[in-house]
């Protein structure tokens, strides 16, 4: 199916558009690396559930100030030309959207930045720029999608999703295409419609491009 026949493109954030997790990395200058880093072993210890992960690691940031997290995110190294693929997409008529369970007050900054249509997140309550200790995790991105989808009136088979780690599989089985970009595991690249190593995200434009 040619792109223009697609409704709207979603980007996974870490790993994807930041080349580490934006939030674990910057956790270390926040004084809670340590913390943060037990709860990602629990889950991987299949102690916790993700959601009971997500919920306890956003709860390590209430009290901080949004201003002072971005500041360590925004060090984090980002893939390069961004902005300018988010435009060549939309110049083809498409949403271009971020699907993350990282927290929308980060997508919020991602938006801002390079000109995203939207977002598909955790919510984590900010008051007066202050995080608080509420969260609604979204450890679900597929059914975060379908909801994404419904609201905007679309079919998850009229989306592309670009992704690189396990929790973007279940999301490339409901979309009508999908990239995994420089994916973690074989199971990642495996699954995905087209898989590609780079450091460019304008590289995944150029294979969009060529849909028929």
């Amino acid at each position: 199916m040619p792109l223009t026949s697609y409704s709207m493109v979603s980007f996974d954030v870490d790993g994807t558009l930041f080349r580490r997790a934006a939030l674990t990395t910057a956790a270390q200058a926040l004084g809670i690396g340590e913390r943060w880093n037990t709860y990602d072993k629990m889950y991987h210890q299949k102690r916790i559930t993700l959601r009971e992960c997500l919920d306890q690691q956003y709860k390590l940031l209430a009290g901080m100030r949004v201003q002072d997290i971005l500041r360590e995110v925004v060090k984090v190294e980002t893939i390069r030309n961004i902005r300018e693929t988010v435009v060549k997409l939309q110049g083809h008529g498409l949403g271009v959207t971020l699907l993350t369970d990282n927290p929308d007050f980060l997508c919020s900054y991602l938006v801002e930045s390079f000109g995203f249509n939207g977002y598909t997140a955790s919510k984590v309550e900010v008051k007066d720029g202050i995080v608080t200790d509420k969260n609604e995790p979204l450890p679900d991105k597929a059914e975060g999608l379908k909801k994404y989808c419904s609201w905007m009136s679309i079919i998850p088979k009229k989306c592309i999703h670009v992704g690189d780690w396990v929790n973007d599989i279940p999301v490339f089985k409901i979309v009508g295409h999908s990239v995994a970009l420089n994916p973690k595991t074989e199971k990642v690249r495996d699954r995905a419609s087209f898989a590609v190593e780079t450091s460019d995200l304008m590289d995944v434009y150029r294979h969009l491009a060529t849909l028929s």
